[in-house]
């Protein structure tokens, strides 16, 4: 073979090989990692990549039951009641309307409601403040998930012109509560028929609210473990409240008075509790029932005209427990039966026993204190050596 001829045999080789794209030759890209100026690592705390999922077990979803209950009733026992209240009442009118309101529902839906609200105003033919207008609409609206919520800030407008065009206009300003002073209150005390239950749960109601200062719903809210009965007076459980959410609550002393008879009205309350047992289909106060007079159960108790216990399995918002207007209503008819169901101008309300004492303190330089230093005691009797009150029934000085 010539030189040429090996030459050509070479370039003729067939080299056995395989095609490669040319991008698979070049660098790897480095990984997308999921990190901001927040991200914080602990010591050999491994990186998140983008569009990696973290790494969990059903372990690390799950929650033990006491902990799932306090997810579920996180919040004060009174702001879940009305949260709960607020919603509960808008689900029920969307189904009287015909409209959907579970599990989702729209924003005509909420707008629709709040001008029936202002419409008709409430059962007493007064009208809806705007201030418990928008209360209602963040209870509501709060209740979807943040993406499905209605759109909260075209209501709020409405709201904002019903208070401009309507609620203002036509005087609608929130009326304060008369002072159920203790020259008032004796008055009312005295009007009780205490021989009955109603009566007798009535007068311990008043003199436990005047006493403590509560709001109604605080009232209806006492349990029965709440209330210690002493020699010369009561000592109640002030558990926080919506202005002491941190506190852990304390006892407060209440001292006796002949004009409140303290110690009397609540152990005759406390007596009723004893003898009633809660009500069957068949039987309102059964021998051999669950009885009503145990620690946690609510101190005051909704009552039949017979003197025994409701039956509550149709309130599903406040089971047990009495509602914050059966109070307020219930001082109401209690103060007009009185003839003091206006003083001073101003209507009497379940408010007016925080007005009341407070209004006797500021007079008589009292402040609340703790210990067996009751406020009150500075607070002059009345209804032993002037059972009649200094002014007229009507509150005219």
């Amino acid at each position: 073979m010539t030189a040429e001829t090996a030459a050509g045999a070479a370039e003729l080789e067939i080299v056995d090989a395989e095609l490669v794209d040319e991008t698979a030759v070049l660098p790897a890209a480095a990984p997308q990692l999921v990190l901001t100026r927040h991200t914080v690592l602990g010591p050999g705390e491994p990186l998140l990549r983008a569009g990696e999922a973290p790494r969990v077990s059903t372990i690390d979803l799950g929650a033990p039951a006491p902990v799932t209950r306090r997810i579920a009733e996180h919040g004060a026992r009174n702001t879940r009641t009305n949260r709960d209240s607020s919603r509960n009442r808008f689900e029920q009118w969307c189904a009287q309307q015909g409209r959907v309101a579970r599990p989702t529902t729209t924003t005509a839906n909420v707008a629709a409601y709040f001008g029936h609200l202002m419409e008709t105003g409430k059962e007493d033919g007064s009208p809806y403040s705007p201030d418990t207008l928008l209360a209602y609409l963040v209870r509501i609206v709060t209740g979807y998930e943040k993406g499905d919520r209605p759109d909260g800030s075209l209501i709020r407008e409405m709201i904002e012109d019903y208070r401009l065009e309507e609620y203002i206009p036509t005087g609608g300003q929130r009326q304060p509560a008369a002072g159920l002073t203790m020259k008032y209150l004796v008055k009312v005390l005295a009007a009780i028929d205490e021989t009955t239950r109603i009566g007798r749960r009535d007068a311990a109601m008043l003199v436990l609210q005047y006493g403590t200062l509560y709001r109604s719903i605080e009232t209806a809210n006492l349990l029965v473990r709440h209330v210690r009965v002493d020699t010369d007076g009561v000592y109640v459980w002030t558990a926080k409240s919506q202005t002491r959410r941190k506190d852990i609550g304390r006892w407060r002393f209440i001292r006796d008075r002949p004009g409140l008879r303290l110690v009397t009205r609540v152990r005759a309350w406390l007596g009723d509790l004893r003898e009633l047992s809660e009500p069957t289909e068949h039987d309102q106060n059964p021998a051999d029932g669950e009885p009503a007079y145990r620690p946690d159960k609510p101190l005051f108790r909704a009552l039949t005209t017979t003197g025994n216990l409701k039956r509550r399995v149709n309130a599903t918002v406040r089971g047990l427990f009495l509602s914050g207007r059966a109070v307020n209503e219930m001082v109401k008819a209690r103060a007009a039966a009185a003839g003091v169901s206006v003083i001073n101008g101003l209507p009497v309300t379940s408010h007016s026993l925080r007005a009341g004492p407070n209004t006797d303190m500021a007079q008589a330089d009292g402040s609340i204190d703790t210990g067996k230093q009751d406020p009150l005691d500075a607070i002059p009797l009345y209804g032993v050596a002037h059972p009649e009150p200094a002014t007229s029934p009507s509150g005219r000085d």
